[in-house]
């Protein structure tokens, strides 16, 4: 074997029209100065061509499409109109070849890493980068992707569009997606995004069903830093001006029209306290120190610390708030992600939800301990710590309370869960009591079908909830509730007449349940006036057609006339009369060589008179 011919076991070369080697990918040098030679096209022709030279290239080029997103419009002219070449044009040219001078160097991705996927959305485009750690611990490129947005995709809201980005990233690379953790870096957790969305239909529904194979861990942006985030940000200039006051609630972006408040518990063996720091919207801070004189644990002093700044917020007649607080187990059983399960946090918990369902909107964020130091402070000057000499200049007004936040609402009771938290009216014609029965004393005696039907089902908040096959949970309601929401879902304003199972469905959507839901449905339609009234007329008879039988024979007969028969008889006969008997089924048949009216009424006479009288004729009677 010739070693110059042999192509296996070099460490360099050029594969495909790139060039491979031990540092990665290259652009081949040939391809790049083809492009960096080139002349401003003159025509359409020449414009297409050297787009073609460039599209070769994309993977290399980070925010291609935004970047010949300015040549767009030379490509949608006619062979009639004039190909015009501006400044614009030259300066987009330009950009693409200085970009090429220096092109970056991609490498493969490599199993058992994790991979950074950077998305970004402009008003025209959207853009990727995946990247991953080279073997020097050094964030290295693997491949870049961009497209333009079409008519329909240009109206999209800026979280819309990086869903689709990332949407679109995940369907060009899923191949080196799908076996790898990606961590997804943005300004916005999208992943949280399209999981918390209460219905999962249209656009962001598909594309969230689509990327349910993947693997995807949300990094905020601002936490990453190195080359690689900033040259992808250079490339990709964000859409609009972000303001600094913008925050994210929930799923929707508001302006600074929102109080903040940290706050924060202290628990030591002489004493504890609570600090609270609340902000209004216009800047004004204010502090408060609480000192608790009742022995409690840290998270108990935590929760107290909350009970009281929702207090002070509704005094202050505060609708939106969003609260701060380093405490993980605190926040996460706010949310719904931690199951509160401690008998002595139980009331604190539905104290807590119950304070916050006193405003408008309402959200609660876990930030660092770093994050968190005023609030921190005031609970520890509360509960003894010296105030450090720095702040000998500052006011601070501590308060005393005897007594704890649950005492003061008569609420000494406790509780083995949170999510039970009070009793549901129920009588034994409701079909709900078998279940709420087993649901309070689950060790009762109990039917076998209600312990496997149950379940299905919780008690929170004083309902009965079913949970859906989404993992929502279905509201259960009494049987009078039940008339009231089936008539205004089938008359009312959300309904506009449906049917037995359409009318399900928009139950169901409406968040509501119970297990005779379809056959009440169907019964609710069939029972509405209005439906039937304008409804198809139905021309089918009362009762079902009954067939008559002859009486007795020779009563009625059938006749029928057969011919012309080819080829006729040795007599030259072609036709054949026949007449049969309905209840004796008594056939008689005579032939001839032509039919007409004399020769049927001979018949007659001859066959069917000398046994009854035909039904329908009357023959003369003879002289």
């Amino acid at each position: 074997m010739n070693p110059k011919k042999c192509a296996f076991g070099v460490t360099a070369g050029n594969f495909l029209g790139f060039l491979v080697h031990q540092r990665g990918i290259e652009v081949d040098k040939n391809k790049a100065t083809a492009i960096m030679a080139a002349p401003p096209p003159r025509t359409k022709k020449e414009l297409q061509s050297f787009l073609g030279k460039v599209n070769f290239l994309r993977r290399f080029i980070s925010n291609l499409a935004g970047k010949i997103r300015p040549l767009s419009p030379l490509l949608k002219l006619k062979d009639t109109e004039r190909f015009v070449w501006g400044a614009e044009h030259q300066a987009a040219l330009d950009d693409i070849k200085k970009y090429l001078s220096q092109p970056p160097v991609l490498m493969p991705p490599k199993r058992g890493k994790p991979l950074r996927l950077y998305i970004s959305a402009s008003e025209g485009s959207i853009g990727c980068l995946l990247a991953q750690n080279n073997e020097s611990g050094r964030e290295q490129a693997v491949h870049y992707l961009s497209r333009t947005l079409n008519t329909a995709e240009l109206n999209y809201s800026l979280i819309e569009k990086l869903c689709l980005a990332l949407y679109f990233a995940a369907t060009k690379l899923r191949h080196y997606m799908l076996p790898s953790v990606v961590q997804i870096i943005s300004k916005t957790d999208l992943i949280k995004y399209m999981l918390t969305r209460p219905i999962i239909r249209g656009q962001v529904g598909k594309w969230t069903m689509a990327l349910f194979e993947f693997t995807f861990q949300y990094v905020a942006q601002k936490s990453v830093k190195g080359q690689a985030l900033a040259d992808f940000l250079a490339h990709h200039p964000a859409q609009g001006q972000e303001e600094e006051l913008e925050v994210e609630i929930g799923m929707a972006r508001m302006e600074k029209n929102y109080w903040t408040m940290h706050f924060d518990g202290s628990s030591t063996e002489a004493r504890s306290g609570a600090g609270v720091v609340i902000e209004s919207p216009q800047g004004q801070k204010w502090q408060f120190a609480f000192q608790l004189d009742f022995k409690c644990t840290n998270n108990q002093a935590v929760y107290e610390a909350l009970i009281i700044g929702l207090e002070i917020l509704k005094e202050m007649k505060a609708t939106r708030v969003l609260v701060y607080d380093d405490s993980q187990l605190v926040i996460n059983q706010l949310i719904g992600e931690y199951q509160c399960t401690s008998e002595n946090l139980a009331m604190y918990y539905v104290t807590a939800l119950n304070a916050a369902d006193g405003f408008s909107r309402i959200s609660f964020v876990h930030i660092p301990r770093a994050e968190n130091g005023e609030a921190n402070e005031m609970a520890q000057v509360a509960s003894g710590v010296n105030i450090p000499n720095t702040d000998h200049d500052r006011v601070i007004r501590i308060e005393r309370r005897t007594l704890p936040a649950l005492t003061e609402r008569g609420m000494a009771a406790q509780v083995s869960s949170a999510d039970i938290t009070g009793e549901i009216n129920t009588t034994e014609a409701d079909w709900r009591y078998p279940i709420v029965k087993y649901l309070r004393n689950p060790s009762g005696s109990h039917e076998r079908t209600t312990r496997f039907r149950a379940r299905c089902y919780l008690i929170y908040q004083n309902e009965l909830y079913r949970k859906g096959s989404d993992g929502l949970l279905l509201l259960c309601p009494s049987a009078e509730d039940i008339k009231v929401i089936m008539t205004e879902s089938h008359k009312g304003i959300c309904g506009a007449h449906q049917f037995g199972v359409k009318m399900r469905s928009l139950v169901r959507r409406h968040g509501y349940y119970w297990p005779t839901i379809l056959k009440d449905c169907i019964e609710y339609a069939k029972g509405c006036i209005k439906c039937h009234i304008y409804g198809p007329i139905q021309r089918v008879p009362a009762e079902g057609l009954h067939p008559v039988t002859k009486p007795w024979p020779f009563r009625g007969w059938a006749v029928d006339i057969i011919g012309k028969i080819h080829p006729a008889a040795s007599n030259q006969h072609a036709w054949i009369l026949v007449a049969t008997d309905y209840f004796t089924k008594w056939v008689e048949a005579e032939s001839y060589r032509s039919i007409s009216s004399a020769q049927v009424v001979k018949f007659f006479e001859n066959h069917v008179k000398s046994t009854a009288p035909y039904k329908g004729y009357r023959p003369k009677p003879s002289t």
